[in-house]
């Protein structure tokens, strides 16, 4: 995890991990092995995404499966602009920042959400982990 843009308060702890990674194992059994999270700023997100997606513009979270990007992850990496998902949070910046992570994370697991059958698979997916992790 490279976290050092998170203000300290924010920080995902050891504990946060192991109970994301549980509901992971809950519902997903099959979802085995690392995934690298990294915390980056505006520039960095939209560098990436310009490169990436071809969208030149900041985003919060960008995914990129295991050798899609030339980083660390056994199953791939999640980046999260902590200032993006600030200005998103509608006030409940721990709840933001597990959504995102999840999200990330259901997408390097090869889930999607671009054609609504797709969607309607991920999104209650992703609810019922938020939903287990911050329980």
């Amino acid at each position: 995890v490279s976290q050092e843009l998170l203000p300290k308060k924010w920080r995902f702890s050891r504990q946060f991990f192991l109970k994301t990674a549980e509901a992971f194992q809950n519902l997903l059994p099959s979802a085995k092995g690392k995934v690298h999270v990294h915390i980056v700023n505006e520039a960095e997100i939209r560098r990436l995404n310009r490169m990436h997606r071809e969208k030149d513009k900041v985003t919060d979270v960008l995914s990129f499966p295991s050798g899609d990007l030339p980083i660390f992850g056994e199953l791939g990496d999640v980046l999260i602009c902590y200032t993006q998902a600030e200005r998103q949070a509608e006030g409940d910046i721990a709840l933001e920042l597990t959504d995102l992570l999840v999200h990330g994370t259901l997408h390097v697991l090869g889930y999607d959400h671009e054609i609504p059958a797709d969607a309607d698979v991920m999104f209650p997916l992703q609810d019922e982990i938020v939903k287990n992790v911050l329980a």
